[in-house]
């Protein structure tokens, strides 16, 4: 019989923030062909409505890419989510047998060993199970390295760990052509995506009772592709279609939304992936889900303040149901769901229900 399985904590990590205007001042300076790009850059960036963007960029070095801190390393980010996850000392780093990490976009060059398995060393963890490392699942990566630690704790009578970062404002690559053809597409990925870490401690059944308060119990868990090719990359260059919006959530709908059988009426949580609001708005729809303004608030809400973060940007708005003020009141009847997408097209989706100890 396979364990229930729970999180039971969610921590998050941020570089430092600038406002979408300073990041319009470096990227597009008005000293570039007579300041035509930073025009459309500032009615871009009005248009989108993104008021942060999170980077790990040096603002002095632009266009050279450089760290603003050494703290911004994969391994130290990496390192830092671990230990808040182990901090409260509800469970030790010997209870933890598994390391699932996801990423797209990450600032080192040093790929050997693995990156999980550096993060394992430099926290003392005695894993049992190989560390796994998952790149380039686009903004679903997340809930894939998830399902991996969901499925280790399922079997096993130790915790697991995953760990999901991207850090975009590293291959950022400016076009400043604005008669370009991919000037438009090149200027909205660079304004859209940010650089951001979650980390997430899963537990099976036996450690339960370590922890007092309502804890997530993940019921369902599922994963899917559907090739497509409406994000990719091009020299270097992330290129966003403009008809992902009219494909990407019809898929969803199919692969995810269907099979999980979640409707507006069973779910009261819900966490969707902010990959830009003519997306997320798409939800709305009652062909695709039928959410009302206040079940897509939370992730319009991350939206609008910090952009898209991909691999992690589902787990900023879980967390935030986690770190609810009312979540001592939660019980079995308050359901969530999460649902990540990105390009592939890759995606994948989680229903849970609050468990009281």
């Amino acid at each position: 019989m396979k364990n229930k399985v729970y999180i039971a904590e969610i921590t998050t990590i941020l570089p430092h923030l600038l406002s979408s205007s300073e990041v319009v001042e470096i990227i597009y300076p008005k000293s570039i062909d007579n300041g035509r790009p930073h025009r459309f850059a500032r009615r871009s960036v009005d248009a989108v409505g993104i008021t942060y963007r999170p980077t790990i960029l040096s603002r002095e070095a632009f266009p050279e890419r450089v760290m603003d801190s050494p703290e911004y390393h994969p391994l130290e980010w990496g390192s830092r989510a671990v230990e808040e996850l182990l901090q409260e000392k509800s469970i030790s780093r010997e209870d933890v047998g598994f390391l699932s990490i996801a990423y797209n976009i990450r600032c080192d060059k040093d790929v050997l060993p693995s990156l999980s398995s550096k993060i394992a060393s430099k926290c003392g963890l005695k894993l049992d199970y190989p560390p796994q490392e998952m790149a380039y699942l686009g903004c679903a990566a997340g809930l894939f390295s998830l399902e991996s630690s969901v499925k280790y704790c399922q079997e096993h009578g130790k915790a697991a760990i995953t760990f999901l970062f991207d850090q975009c404002s590293w291959i950022v690559n400016p076009t400043y052509d604005v008669d370009a053809p991919e000037f438009k597409e090149n200027l909205k990925t660079t304004l859209l995506f940010a650089d951001g870490a979650a980390g997430i401690l899963v537990i099976p059944e036996n450690l339960r009772e370590k922890f007092d308060f309502p804890l997530m119990e993940v019921d369902e868990i599922i994963t899917d592709f559907v090739q497509g090719g409406s994000l990719s990359m091009h020299e270097g260059k992330l290129v966003l279609e403009d008809n992902l919006k009219d494909t990407v959530p019809d898929i969803v709908h199919d692969k995810i939304i269907k099979p999980l059988g979640v409707t507006p009426e069973n779910i009261e949580e819900w966490s969707l992936h902010q990959g830009g609001m003519p997306i997320l708005m798409r939800f709305t729809e009652p062909e695709i889900l039928g959410l009302n303004e206040e079940q897509i608030s939370r992730s319009k809400s991350i939206f609008q303040k910090y952009g898209n973060f991909s691999s992690p940007s589902v787990m900023f708005v879980l967390e935030t149901w986690f770190k609810d003020a009312d979540r001592p009141l939660k019980d079995e009847k308050t359901r969530g769901c999460a649902i990540s997408f990105g390009a592939g097209y890759f995606m994948g989706g989680m229903t849970y229900h609050w468990s009281k100890k």
